[in-house]
């Protein structure tokens, strides 16, 4: 009899077990969306960005810089937050209060003031952790805060206003039908969401040899190419719509850059987020999740595109 009634309450402990773990398993799990209606967000919410960006784009000047400044206050918010929920203490306020301000800088002042103004951030951390008389984590704080400031203030916002004004800068004109700055821009931006709509739909539907599983699980070879392909076409529409100078096979071959570099860029915030457990950086975008789930590509196409853009294509 003891037997057995120790059996029983070993059994009722199993089975109460079974029922918490069931109960954290409801209160934690992502309710599933219909595909089709999370096409529908993002098709929504994409196209709704993508012409207020266009708005910004044409109009350029300091509108512009005003709304590249938005997305980097946005996205170095949420770099902090990640850093934070991984348990690092980064000086959150100067990082965001830079990255903020590096758009304008760029955009109003020469270079070297936008050199300066990195060179004195860095100073400012250090003093800033000098005068907190705090020892330990010293080297997380100063190197988080500042990566904070590159990766979304630099990376983003400094090279996103460098390309809307390369024409400018270079004093370039009838490169193309349209602005010069314009064109790389669109050209950037178009190739690189095309990439990443290609890799999406193509994934979804071939997907099976994984590129980087424990970085970001539904990448695939097969969607790569898919998101290849896709850049590849826009580059080929953007040539024939904007006749820009240079043979075709070039522009074919900078749809292969954005999508590769693309790819790079959202690997790389993958990793961030897989460190801390998150599958997206915040909600703001319905249907793309965080302003960095929705600019990581970017983040790295941008810049890239400058620096062709300015030293190799319009030389040629």
């Amino acid at each position: 009899m003891e037997k057995e009634k120790n059996f029983q309450e070993k059994d009722n402990q199993d089975q109460k077990i079974e029922q918490i773990v069931q109960q954290i398993r409801m209160r934690t799990q992502v309710p599933k969306q219909d595909f089709r209606q999370e096409i529908y967000k993002r098709v929504i919410s994409g196209v709704i960005l993508g012409g207020i960006a266009l708005f910004f784009l044409i109009k350029g000047g300091i509108l512009f810089v005003f709304f590249v400044s938005i997305f980097s206050l946005l996205a170095s918010f949420e770099i902090y937050k990640l850093l934070e929920m991984k348990g690092e203490k980064p000086f959150t306020q100067i990082g965001i209060a830079v990255s903020t301000s590096i758009p304008f800088i760029t955009f109003l002042a020469p270079s070297e003031v936008l050199f300066a103004l990195l060179t004195f951030s860095l100073i400012a951390i250090f003093f800033i952790q000098i005068i907190s008389r705090e020892v330990r984590g010293a080297i997380d704080k100063i190197m988080m805060t500042y990566f904070g400031i590159i990766y979304t203030g630099w990376l983003g916002g400094a090279h996103a206003v460098l390309l809307r004004n390369i024409g400018s800068e270079l004093q370039i004109r009838n490169f193309a039908k349209i602005d010069t700055g314009i064109f790389f821009f669109l050209f950037t931006v178009l190739t690189t969401v095309c990439a990443d709509i290609g890799a999406y739909f193509a994934g979804k539907k071939f997907g099976k040899i994984k590129l980087a599983e424990k970085i970001s699980p539904g990448k695939t070879l097969e969607g790569f190419l898919g998101g290849v392909l896709l850049s590849v076409i826009s580059a080929i529409f953007m040539k024939i719509i904007f006749q820009p100078k240079g043979d075709l096979m070039i522009w074919m071959f900078l749809g292969f850059v954005a999508a590769f570099f693309g790819l790079l860029g959202d690997f790389a915030e993958s990793a961030l987020k897989r460190d801390v457990h998150l599958k997206d950086s915040g909600f703001i975008i319905p249907g793309h999740g965080g302003v960095l789930d929705r600019i990581d590509s970017l983040l790295f196409t941008i810049p890239i595109f400058y620096y062709i853009s300015k030293y190799i294509i319009l030389k040629l």
